[in-house]
C-alpha cells in the first residue's frame, strides 16, 4: 500500500460528486473544468480516479479510462501526460464517471460515489472542487436491467436529453445544476481528501489500458419481426427482443449492406414498417473487448436503436440465449434517437464479435455508422508459435487472442457475461502470459486484490473484489498461495511472497481449524463453502482426496517459498507438516490393491470405489507412491488421452492442463498433442476458446462462455511439446531443451520473452535430417535432450544440431 507524500496534488483536491448517496443507483456523472493555460507544458502529469468508473477527455479528444479495480480504504488512481492534449490559452477538461449504487463481481460498493483528480505543472495548479461543473446526465434511465448478474446496468439513452457537447464543444455548458439535494444537504456533494471510505489512495501498479478503433467486417445476417408489447418501456431490451425473435424469426444474409467509410462501418437501415422492428448483425473481424461508438444521420425523433451483443452466430444468426440463461445474460443497450444527427458513445466495454441493430419506430431510412473503441492490457505479446500444421496455428492464435481479451485491469475468466477475477482461472492466464508476453504485473496485482477482501476464517474469495458471499472456495485460498509461488517461479521477485505472509497465514490458520479436519487430520469437505475443485464430477463427500492433495501441493511449495526467503524455521516447519500430511493421505486415501488413489472417504467412513484422473495427476506430480507411477498413468491418464472410458471423474478443458503438464513431462508428448489437436479445433476455427468442450462448433446454450482463458493453456503446451522448451530453474534461468519431432510435420519455431532475455527455438526437415537451432540469452542455461545428445550448454549463444533421419 502505497502513501502519497506529504506534497503530492491529490492531497490538495477535493473528492466531488454530483448527488448524495440516496441516489446512487445506476448513476452516469458528468464533469467539466474550463480553465487558460499561459503555456503548454512540456509534461502534464495528470492524477485522476473515480469510483467505480471514469472516463476522460481533454478539448474534446478521449484521453484514457479507468481506474483499475479496487478497494475504497486504498482506492487506486491513474497518472497520464496530458501534453500532448494540451495548448497555450483556454482548455477544457470534461469526465464521464460512472458508480453502479450496488457490489458487482468487479466492485464493492460503499455507499459513496466521488471523483478526484489533480494536476501541478509550473505554477499552474488545477484540482477538484467544487468549482466544476458538475451533474447527473439526463439522458441515461436510471431503471434498467443488469447486464448479468455479475454485471452493471444496461445502458438506456434519450438523445433528445444530452447532445454530449459538454464533451466536445469549446463552450462551456448552461444550466448544469447539481444540487438536487435541498440547501442544508448541499454539504454532501464533496468530501476532503482522506475521510473514510477514500481513506488513502495508491497507483494502479499497472499500465493504462490499451484502446484502438475497430471496425465491423460484415453485415452478417438481417431480420424484420413484430414488436413486442411495451417495448418502448421494456427495462430489460434483451430478453424482450429474444422472446421477439427465438424461434419465430427467419434470418437472410446481408451481402453488401454496409461498408467501411470515414473511419466507421456505414450502412442504411430502411423502415420494417408500422409496428415492426428491423434487426441487422454486423460482424467484428474477431473478438473484441469494447464500447460502441453510434452516429445516426436521418432521424425525426422518437426512433429507438437497440443494440444486442453476442459471441457468435449459430446457423447464420446471431446466438440468442433465452432469458435467465448463462447467469441471467442480458447484454444490451439502447438509443432513442432526437431529430437531426446523433451520435453517443456508450460508456461500458462488453465482449463480443457479433452486434446487432435493431431499429424500432422507423420513419424514414436512417444512416448508421458505428465503431468499437476496443480495450485491453497492453501486452506487447512477443511470444511466438508456429508450426506447418495450420490447425495447431489456428489453435495458438485462438488462445493468444483469448488470453487478450481475458486481459483487463484484471486476468477476468471470461469478458461476456461476468469479467470476474476468478482466481483459478488467473492462474493458468498467467502461465499464458508468461510465454505469450512475459509480463508477471497482473499477476503480482491479482494476488494482491485476493488478499485485499478477507473471507471467513482466514479463507479467501475465488474471485475479488466481488459481491458475491456464496464465492468462497477453500482450493483456490490455496490456489492463491500456489501463485505466490507461480509469480517468484517466474520473476525470482521474493518480496511478494514475504508482504503477503500474514495473509498466507491466515489462510493456513483455516485449514488448522479442529472442524475442517477428521480426528485422524485429514481435511474435510466444508459444506459452508463451495468446493470446486474442477468443472466435473468430482467426489466432494466427507474427504475428498483432491482438497487434500492440492494441500500437500500448497505445503510442498510453501516450503520452497520459505527456503527463498531465508525463513529456516518455516521452512522446516512445513516440510515437516507436509511429511505428516503425505503419510496420512497415502494410509487412507491410496488404495494398494489397485494402485490408485481413491476419490475419497464417505460419510460413512468408507473408502470410495472411483480414482478419478485429477488424483492420479496430483499423485504423480507430488511423486506419490512411485511404485504405482505406471500404473497410474496406464489405467487412467493415458485411457483419458485415448478417450477411453474411463472410470472416475475425468478433468474439464481448464483442469486438463495439469494432465498434459505431467503427461509431457513423463515423455507421453505425442499422446497429449494428439488429444490436445482433436479437442482444441473447433476453438481454433472459432478464434477464441471455449469455457467448456462444445463438439465440433460453437453451440449458445452448451458451451458456456466462448471466451475463456482458461482453455488457452495450449498458449504454452505447444511450445513444450513442439519446441521443446521448459522452464526448469527459477527466473528462467535454467530450461530444457527436448522437442518432439511428430511424422508429418516440417517446421516447428517459437519464441519466449522471458526475464532474461528472448528464448528462441527451430526445427526443419530437409531432405534425410533434422536442422535444429536453439538461442539462449546470457544468463540461461539449457539441458539439451535431442537423439543421442544430453548435455548442458550456457547461454549467450547459438546451438546448432542436426538429426539424422530416422533418430528423430
Amino acid at each position: 500500500m502505497n502513501h502519497l507524500p506529504d506534497h503530492h496534488p491529490l492531497r490538495r483536491a477535493t473528492w466531488i460528486w454530483p448527488q448524495y448517496y440516496l441516489y446512487l443507483i445506476n448513476h452516469y456523472a458528468q464533469f467539466r473544468r474550463d480553465f487558460v493555460l499561459p503555456r503548454t507544458p512540456s509534461k502534464a502529469p495528470f492524477f485522476i480516479t473515480a469510483d467505480k468508473a471514469y472516463r476522460l477527455y481533454v478539448n474534446g479528444r478521449p484521453v484514457c479510462r479507468g481506474p483499475a479495480r479496487g478497494y475504497q480504504s486504498h482506492w487506486p488512481f491513474d497518472e497520464v501526460d496530458l501534453a500532448a492534449f494540451l495548448r497555450r490559452g483556454r482548455n477544457w477538461i470534461a469526465v464521464e464517471a460512472y458508480n453502479p449504487g450496488i457490489s458487482t463481481f468487479q466492485y464493492l460498493h460503499h455507499t459513496k460515489a466521488g471523483f478526484l483528480c489533480a494536476a501541478r505543472w509550473g505554477g499552474f495548479e488545477l484540482v477538484s472542487d467544487l468549482n466544476w461543473q458538475m451533474r447527473r446526465s439526463p439522458a441515461h434511465a436510471v431503471h434498467t436491467a443488469r447486464f448479468s448478474i455479475q454485471l452493471d446496468f444496461q445502458e438506456h439513452v434519450d438523445a433528445s436529453k444530452d447532445d454530449r457537447a459538454w464533451i466536445y464543444s469549446p463552450q462551456p455548458p448552461k444550466g448544469w445544476e447539481p444540487r438536487i439535494l435541498p440547501a442544508p444537504a448541499q454539504h454532501h456533494i464533496s468530501a476532503p481528501f482522506g475521510q473514510t471510505p477514500y481513506d488513502l489512495v495508491e497507483p494502479r501498479g499497472i499500465p493504462l489500458l490499451r484502446e484502438e478503433w475497430v471496425l465491423p467486417a460484415r453485415i452478417c445476417a438481417q431480420t424484420t419481426g413484430e414488436n413486442g408489447a411495451g417495448f418502448e418501456d421494456w427495462e430489460n431490451v434483451s430478453w424482450g427482443w429474444v422472446e421477439e425473435v427465438r424461434g419465430r424469426a427467419v434470418w437472410s444474409g446481408g451481402e453488401g449492406a454496409g461498408a467501411p467509410k470515414g473511419g466507421m462501418f456505414e450502412w442504411d437501415m430502411p423502415p420494417a414498417g408500422r409496428g415492426k422492428f428491423r434487426a441487422m448483425a454486423l460482424e467484428l473481424p474477431y473478438y473484441v473487448v469494447g464500447n460502441l461508438d453510434v452516429e445516426v444521420k436521418g432521424g425525426v425523433g422518437g426512433e429507438i436503436l437497440d443494440f444486442h451483443f453476442a459471441e457468435g452466430l449459430v446457423d447464420g444468426r446471431p446466438a440468442l440465449h433465452a432469458p435467465g440463461a448463462a447467469c441471467m445474460i442480458a447484454l444490451a443497450n439502447r438509443l432513442r434517437l432526437r431529430k437531426g444527427t446523433v451520435q453517443h458513445e456508450f460508456f461500458h466495454h462488453l465482449g463480443f464479435r457479433i452486434v446487432t441493430v435493431v431499429g424500432r419506430n422507423i420513419r424514414k431510412p436512417l444512416a448508421i455508422r458505428v465503431r468499437v473503441r476496443n480495450i485491453g492490457y497492453p501486452f506487447a505479446m512477443r511470444g511466438i508459435f508456429e508450426c506447418s500444421d495450420p490447425e495447431l496455428n489456428r489453435i495458438h492464435a485462438a488462445c493468444r487472442r483469448t488470453q487478450q481479451i481475458c486481459a483487463l485491469d484484471a486476468y477476468v475468466d471470461t469478458p461476456w457475461r461476468e469479467q470476474a477475477q476468478w482466481w483459478g482461472d488467473a492462474r493458468v492466464q498467467a502461465r499464458n502470459t508468461f510465454y505469450l508476453d512475459g509480463d508477471a504485473r497482473l499477476l503480482a496485482r491479482g494476488i494482491r486484490s485476493i488478499a485485499g477482501q478477507p473471507g471467513p476464517w482466514g479463507l479467501t474469495f475465488g474471485h475479488a473484489p466481488t459481491s458475491a458471499h456464496g464465492c468462497v472456495l477453500p482450493d483456490f485460498a490455496l490456489t492463491w498461495i500456489l501463485t505466490i509461488w507461480d509469480y517468484y517461479w517466474q520473476t525470482g521477485d521474493i518480496s511478494l511472497f514475504n508482504s503477503m505472509w500474514p495473509r498466507v497465514q491466515e489462510v493456513l490458520g483455516y485449514f488448522a481449524r479442529p472442524e475442517v479436519r477428521t480426528k485422524e487430520g485429514l481435511l474435510r469437505h466444508d459444506r459452508r463453502y463451495w468446493l470446486f475443485e474442477d468443472w466435473t464430477d468430482l467426489f466432494k463427500g466427507e474427504v475428498p482426496t483432491f482438497l487434500n492433495l492440492w494441500y500437500l501441493l500448497t505445503l510442498r511449495h510453501l516450503t520452497k517459498l520459505c527456503l527463498a526467503a531465508r525463513m529456516q524455521a518455516q521452512a522446516v516447519s512445513f516440510k515437516q507438516l507436509a511429511a505428516a500430511h503425505e503419510r496420512l493421505v497415502v494410509k487412507r486415501l491410496f488404495d494398494p490393491r489397485s494402485g490408485l488413489f481413491v476419490e475419497g472417504i464417505n460419510e460413512k467412513g468408507v473408502m470410495e470405489k472411483r480414482a478419478s484422473v485429477h488424483d492420479q495427476t496430483l499423485a504423480l506430480m507430488l511423486d506419490l507412491c512411485p511404485a504405482s507411477h505406471s500404473n497410474m498413468i496406464k489405467k487412467r491418464l493415458l485411457p483419458f488421452l485415448e478417450e477411453k472410458n474411463v472410470k472416475g471423474a475425468k478433468p474439464s478443458v481448464f483442469w486438463v492442463t495439469y494432465v498434459f503438464e505431467e503427461m509431457i513431462r513423463r515423455g507421453y508428448a505425442g499422446e497429449t498433442l494428439s488429444f490436445l489437436r482433436k479437442k482444441w479445433i473447433p476453438m481454433g476455427r472459432f478464434g477464441t476458446t471455449f469455457e467448456g468442450h462444445a463438439g465440433d462448433r460453437y453451440d449458445e446454450n452448451g458451451a458456456g462462455s466462448a471466451s475463456h482463458a482458461w482453455t488457452a493453456h495450449p498458449s504454452f503446451h505447444l511450445v513444450n511439446i513442439l519446441a521443446g522448451l521448459t522452464q526448469t530453474a527459477v527466473a528462467w534461468k535454467e530450461v530444457r531443451f527436448s522437442p518432439c519431432f511428430i511424422p508429418g510435420m516440417d517446421h516447428v519455431r517459437a519464441l519466449i520473452p522471458s526475464p532474461q532475455g528472448d528464448i528462441s527455438a527451430e526445427w526443419r526437415r530437409k531432405e534425410q535430417k533434422v536442422d535444429v537451432t536453439l538461442s539462449l540469452p546470457r544468463g540461461v542455461m539449457a539441458q539439451i535432450r535431442l537423439p543421442g545428445i544430453n548435455k548442458k550448454i550456457a547461454g549467450g549463444r547459438k546451438c546448432k544440431v542436426t538429426v539424422p533421419a530416422g533418430q528423430e
